[in-house]
């Protein structure tokens, strides 16, 4: 049932009252509005959640097939999306794919989910126990952004690395991390068309090289960076899954390479692993709660 639209309501010709146009059942109205709403909101939803889980740009006809919806509906929504920075069709492309702007709703969504949980009781006491600086970093877009940074204040020589600070995935071992991890269409999207910048002679700049490398990272657990960003810098890292096991984080430990040789690197491992287990329990935990 169409909902009544009322144009100079009360008013007929000569400006007289006249009483509005009743509907045969407003509740019925209301019913159907509250109906409508609900479908163009699941409609949606259902478009930006197949962008999302796609992991690859998606043509509208993808779309159109895999949610059942005209065509038509679907370019409408996907203009309408794009037009917010919800979603992105790069220039003289079909294919659209998650946009600026709900890539910064995901990021703030996990960044309040592990702020909710006690990660920062976990880091300190992970930086206790290994006497070094410890973090917290995820994926957004193609880089790390640390979101959680304990620092070992006992050490006049420290790596600057703040909240926020944002790092390549492919010379950082919480970049390894989720190149490993992430389904390999997801990996190579996040790869393609990239140069394997060498910021450091150690760097890996070849493909094969680095294939190699996250092999061994998903054989060992963890992941290192071997002086590969930041000359006389090392890093640690291990993967948060979530309840699916999806990698969601990486915590790991940074220090210079002169206090974290390889011996002192295999003894911070099981730390490492154990805190990433609390943080991920402390993540479940969280969104349990949260329902």
């Amino acid at each position: 049932m169409r909902v009544p639209v009322y144009e100079n309501e009360g008013r007929g010709a000569g400006g007289a009252a006249n009483p509005p146009e009743t509907p045969a059942s407003d509740a019925g109205v209301a019913e159907a509005a509250a109906g409508g709403a609900i479908g163009v909101f699941q409609r949606s939803f259902a478009v930006l959640e197949y962008v999302v889980r796609a992991g690859r740009p998606v043509t509208p006809a993808d779309i159109a097939a895999a949610l059942e919806l005209p065509k038509p509906t679907v370019y409408r929504m996907l203009e309408g999306f794009a037009a917010q920075g919800l979603l992105h069709r790069p220039f003289a492309s079909r294919r659209v794919t998650v946009g600026p702007r709900l890539a910064d709703f995901a990021f703030e969504i996990l960044r309040a989910s592990v702020q909710f949980a006690p990660r920062r009781a976990i880091l300190d006491a992970l930086v206790r126990e290994v006497g070094e600086t410890c973090n917290i970093g995820t994926l957004d877009a193609n880089e790390i952004v640390y979101i959680d940074r304990v620092e070992a204040t006992h050490w006049p020589l420290r790596l600057q690395f703040g909240i926020g600070s944002r790092v390549p995935l492919h010379c950082t071992a919480i970049g390894k991390l989720f190149l490993a991890h992430l389904p390999e269409r997801a990996c190579e999207a996040l790869l393609e068309g990239r140069d394997l910048r060498g910021f450091t002679p150690a760097s890996l700049t070849d493909r094969a090289a680095l294939a190699r490398e996250l092999d061994a990272v998903r054989a060992a657990g963890v992941a290192l960076d071997r002086e590969e960003y930041l000359a006389g810098g090392v890093c640690m890292a291990a993967p948060v899954f979530d309840t699916a096991g999806d990698i969601r984080a990486g915590i790991a430990i940074q220090a210079p390479a002169a206090r974290m040789p390889p011996e002192t690197i295999a003894r911070a491992r099981e730390p490492l692993l154990r805190a990433a287990r609390l943080l991920a329990a402390s993540l479940a935990a969280a969104s349990l709660a949260g329902d």
